[in-house]
């Protein structure tokens, strides 16, 4: 079975920056706006998936149906962030099993 090839291309199109750059900034943005409203969104949103679109928050039951409402209501805003909220609370405690 043939490898993936792996290709690294040094972007020099000054448009094509500007476009990565603007989608940074909107991830950014997004990202900052869930860090501060993330107690007021973080009760409804457990055990489902909440999306960031335009700072606006949104939760569904699957990833699928969180990306649908980001590209559907926010179509301009291609940093919108997804993320799975778990149901429990505290830290993830992980042990050597070997």
């Amino acid at each position: 079975m043939a490898q993936p090839q792996f290709i690294i291309e040094e972007v020099i199109d000054p448009g094509e920056i500007a476009r990565a750059r603007a989608q940074d900034e909107r991830h950014r943005r997004n990202s900052e706006w869930l860090a501060t409203h993330w107690a007021d969104v973080l009760p409804q949103a457990r055990g489902k998936f909440l999306a960031v679109a335009n700072q606006e928050p949104f939760i569904a039951e699957t990833s699928r149906a969180a990306w649908e409402w980001a590209s559907a209501t926010h179509p301009e805003d291609d940093g919108a962030i997804v993320r799975y909220i778990r149901t429990d609370k505290g830290p993830r405690m992980y042990g050597h099993r070997g």
